[in-house]
């Protein structure tokens, strides 16, 4: 009988995810928000003046946002106050 000899496999490499693919909860989200509330991000969702983006993923109630759609959303927000302040 041989005795056991441990074999070395290669590892898979760990994803590597950008900086915009991390999902942020909705606690987190809100903070990034200034500490705003739920039924503040609610509102904002259903106001077409506001246009704050859904939620990427929703897990079982809970909602999540990629850090991309927030940031598109900022510079998205920017661009309109520079318009209207440049009318």
């Amino acid at each position: 009988m041989r005795p056991s000899q441990a074999v070395e496999r290669p590892q898979a490499e760990p994803a590597q995810l950008s900086d915009d693919d991390v999902l942020l909860t909705s606690a987190q989200t809100r903070a990034r928000f200034g500490g705003i509330s739920n039924m503040c991000i609610w509102r904002w969702e259903r106001d077409p003046r506001v246009r704050f983006p859904a939620p990427d993923v929703v897990i079982n109630g809970r909602r999540y946002w990629r850090l991309r759609t927030l940031r598109r959303f900022d510079a998205e927000r920017v661009r309109l106050t520079a318009e209207q302040t440049a009318a």
